[in-house]
């Protein structure tokens, strides 16, 4: 009797709450996290950003329409500069009270990434300041994108290196 009454009541309920899951879901999936005030960014339409990470402190990002990423991804485009062996900033005749860096060891600018349209980031890439992602390019998980990707391009591993061509598969 239980049984059909859970049934009953899973089946009742299932659409009225549907769309209040999906706001919800919003929320606490698609939510990204932007740093940095040095650079913008640029995201093209029907992107799919789930939780990103974007580190706007060495550049701006730019990513291309109908490109889509999984979870826990950063696009970093920040930048330490080290000087005879250490981080810039430690040096002891600029007597710095802080412990981000400051503009002597983060640059502002230089560091741009560009994602192309279509392409697919999975889950837990790191793709670092300076790099060009094709169009139609997919990254598989957990990659370290550290140069140019071109279009149609399988990559993966630490540092993503080519594996296919997106052309090619099923």
């Amino acid at each position: 009797m239980m049984n059909n009454f859970g049934l009953w009541l899973k089946l009742r309920l299932r659409s009225p709450l549907r769309p209040l899951i999906r706001i919800l879901m919003f929320y606490i999936y698609d939510t990204t996290y932007i740093m940095g005030d040095c650079g913008e960014l640029h995201v093209g339409k029907r992107c799919g950003l789930a939780n990103t990470i974007f580190n706007l402190s060495s550049g701006s990002i730019f990513i291309g329409d109908n490109t889509i990423f999984s979870n826990n991804v950063m696009v970093i485009t920040g930048r330490h500069i080290f000087k005879n062996g250490q981080r810039a900033s430690l040096d002891p005749k600029l007597e710095r009270k802080n412990i981000g860096g400051g503009p002597e060891e983060v640059p502002a600018s230089g560091y741009d990434i560009h994602i192309g349209s279509g392409s697919w980031i999975a889950a837990g890439v790191v793709i670092s300041g300076g790099v060009r992602i094709g169009d139609n390019v997919i990254v598989a998980a957990n990659s370290v994108v550290t140069k140019d990707i071109p279009d149609y391009s399988f990559v993966g591993g630490v540092p993503a290196k080519i594996l296919g061509d997106t052309r090619n598969m099923g």
